[in-house]
C-alpha cells in the first residue's frame, strides 16, 4: 500500500471515528434533556392533580350544602378513605342518592381521623368546622369549612379560634368586698344617668325660640 492511500485510509478512520462520538455526544445531550422535561411534566401533572382533587371537593362540598337547602333535609359527605369520599344527597334529581367520587392519582387525604362524616342540617349548616388537607409529592391544599357552611380552599381564617374574654373583676370575692364593688359600680351608672338627664333638660330650658313674633 502506497503512503498516499495509507494517510487518506488514517483519515478516513479518524472521520469515522468523530462521527461516533459527535453522534454519541449529541445522543447524550438528547437524553438529558428528554429526562429534565419527563420530570418537570411529572411535576406540573402532580401539582395540577392536586389542585384538581381540592377543587372537585369544594365543589361538591357545595352542592350538598345547597341541596340540603332545597331539600330541607340533611346531607352528608363522608370521607371512608384516604383516596375517595362519597356523597349523600339529592344533587342529580328529587331522590337522594349516594355517589362516590375519588381522588385525582397520587391525591390523598391527610391528618384526619376515618371515618368522617359531615353533616349540612336544612339551613345549609355544617355541624362543626372541618380543615380538610389534601397532598401528594407536591405539596398540600386546604379545603375549610365552617360551621355556617362558608367553603374555602387554603384559607388563613382559623375557624376554631376564641379570643379570650377580659374583664376587670375583684380579686377579693368575700361578701364584703363583692357588696362594695356592686354598690360602687351602681353609683357610677346613677352619676352618668343623671349627668345624662341633667344635660338633656337644660338643653330643652335653654333652647333658644325660633318662632317669629305674631303681629
Amino acid at each position: 500500500m502506497s503512503n498516499e492511500n495509507y494517510h487518506y485510509q488514517i483519515k478516513r478512520n479518524n472521520e469515522a471515528g468523530s462521527s461516533v462520538i459527535d453522534m454519541l455526544v449529541v445522543l447524550t445531550v438528547i437524553g438529558i434533556v428528554l429526562s429534565v422535561a419527563v420530570v418537570r411534566i411529572a411535576v406540573a401533572r402532580d401539582g395540577l392533580r392536586l389542585t384538581n382533587s381540592a377543587q372537585v371537593l369544594s365543589a361538591y362540598l357545595e352542592k350538598a350544602r345547597l341541596a340540603a337547602i332545597r331539600c330541607h333535609c340533611s346531607t352528608t359527605v363522608q370521607i371512608s378513605s384516604t383516596g375517595s369520599y362519597t356523597v349523600t344527597a339529592p344533587l342529580k334529581s328529587a331522590t337522594v342518592e349516594t355517589i362516590n367520587y375519588p381522588l385525582e392519582p397520587t391525591v390523598t387525604f391527610q391528618g384526619l381521623t376515618l371515618p368522617l362524616t359531615i353533616t349540612f342540617d336544612w339551613k345549609g349548616r355544617a355541624d362543626q368546622d372541618y380543615h380538610l388537607t389534601l397532598s401528594n409529592t407536591q405539596g398540600s391544599r386546604r379545603v375549610d369549612l365552617s360551621g355556617g357552611g362558608d367553603i374555602k380552599l387554603d384559607s388563613s381564617a382559623d375557624y376554631t379560634y376564641a379570643p379570650p374574654i377580659q374583664a376587670i373583676m375583684p380579686t377579693d370575692l368575700s361578701d364584703g368586698a363583692t357588696d362594695s364593688y356592686v354598690t360602687h359600680f351602681a353609683n357610677n351608672n346613677s352619676n352618668t344617668n343623671s349627668n345624662t338627664n341633667s344635660n338633656t333638660n337644660t338643653s330643652k330650658k335653654y333652647k333658644p325660640n325660633h318662632k317669629q313674633p305674631k303681629k
